[in-house]
């Protein structure tokens, strides 16, 4: 999940007015075979994680005992078994530190389901009563606005600005629930921060890379929450995050991620428009014919390079652009289902279009005015991606996106400053934002 560039990134949004739920309380296992569970308890540590301990006895030594601490994180994660640090002998306390980082990133409102087992030699088992726990950014006073199956979670700014974010969620999921013909039938969450700052704990491209000096405005890590930075068009970050969630629904299944032109652009097609310095990107690299090679933009990789990442954004979103206009929402919608089958991206791309990627970015390329792009003869391969300088020179504001099985947007700090100068002039001048679709 996650990517960092110079543009915006996108959360969820809803209508209600209650604190976000926080489960403490832990139910207590009974004996069996000898072993009373005493107590359970489960604390919070935002950002580090949730610390779980468990507190028995038993006339049966602990050498002679296993203890398991099991826990799932819904929706996507699987059920996990560990072992977790005990002390003592008939009398036990034992302790699991649930870690939120790189490995496993906790995001606000994670639901951790979990209970303890007790095993001894002979085959007897004790288990405490299933519970969960939901993980907090405490540092908060969480309220909330929920409609239909989409909330927002909030601590500051007017109620009315909220409640007009959470309407453009509706109205974003609804469109690209019709574009890709899926319904996202679950609750979806959008913490929204104040700012890039506040937020900065909750983001898992934050905890991977805090040395980059990436500003990161949104993301999607789990499938049904997002977290939004309210710093940069937050209607723009809200609409991008949603459709990152509605595309994962989309080729939910047991095969492998969407190339990230194909996830990044369709989050970046709807927004209501490209950010000046995408605009500009593209413009001028289609002018110099030095646009990117398709199959290079496939990869996460793509976000450890010094290529122009306003480019790779501005030219995903007119690729997909190209698809859909080109050959209709119909196919385009083929194109998600038929990679929820299984198809890899070339046969896919073939099964519903008639060419592959290389085949596509050439058609594309007539589409701008540019001349075909002469493969390399190797499967999967085309011309190199050049590396580029940041489009805006010296003091400029490049940032960089990471494509990966997440979704969200990130800027570098001279990039932040720069898009608020940007906006602080246009609002000055009285200049309508030119909206593109």
């Amino acid at each position: 999940m996650k990517r960092v560039l110079l543009s915006i990134a996108i959360a969820l949004a809803v209508v209600t007015a209650a604190p976000l739920p926080g489960a403490r309380a832990m139910p207590t296992g009974r004996a069996q075979s000898g072993v009373v569970v005493d107590s359970t308890n489960a604390e919070n540590d935002f950002p580090n994680g949730v610390n779980f301990s468990l507190s028995f006895h038993s006339d049966v030594d602990l050498s002679k005992l296993k203890v398991t601490f099991r826990y799932t994180i819904p929706p996507e994660g699987a059920s996990v078994y560990e072992e977790p640090e005990c002390d003592g002998g008939t009398k036990v306390q034992c302790t699991y530190n649930l870690k939120s980082g790189p490995q496993l990133f906790l995001v606000p409102g994670a639901n951790v389901n979990y209970y303890w087992q007790v095993d001894d030699d002979a085959g007897n088992s004790v288990k405490t009563q299933p519970a969960t726990f939901i993980y907090d950014d405490t540092r908060f006073d969480w309220k909330s606005m929920t409609e239909g199956n989409l909330t927002v979670f909030y601590y500051a700014g007017d109620e009315s600005d909220v409640r007009s974010l959470l309407q453009t969620g509706i109205e974003g999921l609804q469109r690209m629930e019709q574009l890709l013909n899926t319904q996202v039938g679950f609750p979806v969450k959008v913490f929204l921060y104040d700012s890039a700052e506040d937020m900065r704990p909750a983001a898992m491209s934050s905890s991977e890379s805090p040395e980059r000096g990436v500003i990161t405005l949104g993301e999607v890590f789990f499938s049904d929450t997002a977290v939004v930075a309210h710093d940069v068009r937050p209607q723009d970050i809200m609409r991008h995050e949603l459709a990152h969630i509605v595309v994962r629904q989309a080729v939910k299944g047991p095969f492998g991620n969407l190339p990230a032109w194909l996830d990044e652009g369709t989050a970046m097609y709807a927004q209501s428009d490209l950010l000046s310095n995408e605009e500009r990107a593209l413009e001028s690299a289609i002018e110099s014919d030095e646009v990117l090679s398709l199959r290079a933009m496939s990869s996460a990789s793509l976000a450890h390079t010094s290529v122009n990442v306003s480019l790779f954004y501005g030219q995903s979103w007119s690729v997909i652009s190209f698809l859909v206009d080109q050959y209709g929402t119909e196919r385009f919608a083929d194109l998600f289902a038929t990679f929820k089958a299984g198809s890899t991206v070339d046969k896919a791309l073939e099964q519903v279009y008639g060419f592959e990627q290389d085949g596509l970015e050439n058609a594309w390329r007539e589409s701008v005015g540019l001349p075909a792009r002469k493969s390399t003869g190797q499967q999967g391969q085309t011309t190199p991606l050049p590396q580029l300088t940041p489009f805006e020179g010296n003091g400029g504001g490049s940032g960089e996106q990471e494509a990966g099985s997440g979704g969200g947007f990130a800027v570098g700090a001279a990039a932040l400053l720069a898009a608020l100068a940007v906006l602080v002039v246009a609002a000055v001048a009285m200049t309508a934002v030119r909206r593109r679709r």
